[in-house]
């Protein structure tokens, strides 16, 4: 039940989970945990995580972690961009991460000026970080400094960052400060829907403070002084991408529209309602499996691994995850026992039972290789989207 005077409402409590980039060599070692708490706003549908402590402190360790993000569609949205908003006109293009690096390469091949905030002389950063990092020191006071060292831009790429922004306020004041009277914003985000709808865990990372539709973003947005100027999803099978493109509000704000916020919040409560479904039936199935003497494992030593074998609690299930990254082999998935072990390990067991992590474009390929190995292994998804779910009989 919705305590309508409440600005929020709870969706999911996961308890402390432990930060999914802290690997170890040491099964006993103790790993930096979190609290995850998932919660719906009831004025706007948007989804976000409850927590208290700002995501600086899951910075990395090592700097071998890479997060990679779907690019096929940036070459016809750049020439679309130059087109419809400057006429193929040369322009100035800033970005803010190095995630905007192949987006202002499309722009230079273009012939475009282009630029690029450097975390490590403009932030004083280090190597070894992020996004987590970058959203928590690129600050108001930061602006004059960078307007002195880059030109204001026409065009300012942001992607996959809006979601980390702790203080979306402040932040939004320095892109504000970066682009020109007439300047565009452009925002690409992780759409959440289908995720959503299929009920899929791994949706929740700790480094991840809002999830949102293509509805909630425009909100969001309109809360933070932007007005919406375009807006496109991009489909991909797991996670589609939303790009828009915005610009500040000249006058004062506007009033927030509330686009089909029921909606929002009944996709909100069903994901909740169904984690605790999910996690009954796969206790059952998994004891079920072990009992006809089968090994379970995964296949991926990544964070959405850790995050369906934590959030579900089937570490005593897991026999061990394999992984060919030099860099993992031979360490333990962060806060457990669960060692990870070469790929060579499952292809002469017959009494495998592999749970694939991989994106859902690779499975038929993987699935082919592994089955010419080793015919005899039982391959399924933990992906509810992906045609080998775990979660379809």
């Amino acid at each position: 039940m919705i305590n309508k005077t409440d600005k929020y409402h709870e969706i999911i409590n996961l308890g402390l989970q432990p930060v999914s980039n802290r690997y170890n060599k040491d099964c006993d070692k103790k790993c930096l945990k979190t609290k995850l708490v998932l919660e719906q706003s009831n004025e706007t549908g948007i989804i976000k995580l409850k927590n208290s402590k700002d995501p600086i402190i899951y910075k990395p360790l090592v700097d071998w972690i890479k997060y990679n993000e779907p690019e096929p569609h940036l070459d016809k949205f750049v020439q679309k961009i130059s087109q419809k908003y400057f006429h193929k006109k040369k322009i100035v293009v800033g970005g803010i991460t190095s995630k905007d690096d192949t987006t202002l390469d499309r722009f230079s091949k273009l012939g475009h000026k282009i630029w690029r905030i450097d975390e490590k002389k403009d932030l004083k950063l280090d190597s070894r970080s992020g996004i987590e990092t970058i959203q928590h020191y690129l600050v108001p006071e930061k602006i004059n400094k960078l307007n002195k060292k880059y030109e204001k831009a026409d065009f300012l790429v942001v992607r996959h960052i809006w979601e980390h922004v702790y203080n979306q306020n402040e932040f939004s004041s320095v892109l504000k400060g970066l682009i020109k009277k007439d300047g565009i914003i452009f925002i690409e985000i992780p759409d959440c829907r289908k995720l959503l709808r299929s009920k899929d865990i791994t949706m929740v990372w700790e480094e991840h403070l809002y999830y949102y539709t293509s509805n909630t973003i425009v909100s969001s947005l309109n809360q933070n002084g932007f007005r919406v100027i375009s807006k496109e999803t991009i489909s991909y099978p797991t996670e589609n991408s939303i790009l828009l493109c915005i610009k500040p509000y000249i006058k004062k704000k506007r009033q927030i529209k509330n686009i089909k916020v029921k909606k929002e919040i009944s996709l909100g409560l069903n994901y909740g309602k169904q984690f605790q479904k999910n996690k009954k039936y796969l206790h059952k199935l998994f004891s079920e499996i072990i009992y006809k003497k089968k090994e379970i494992v995964f296949f991926g030593g990544g964070h959405l691994s850790l995050a369906f074998i934590a959030f579900y609690n089937i570490y005593k299930f897991v026999s061990f995850v394999i992984d060919d990254d030099l860099n993992k082999k031979g360490m333990f998935m962060p806060g457990s026992s669960i060692k990870i072990k070469s790929s060579d390990q499952i292809y002469n067991n017959n009494n495998i039972f592999l749970l694939l992590t991989v994106n859902l474009t690779s499975e038929n390929k993987l699935i082919n290789l592994i089955k010419k190995k080793n015919e005899n292994i039982k391959i399924k998804s933990i992906f509810p989207l992906s045609k080998y779910s775990i979660f379809k009989q």
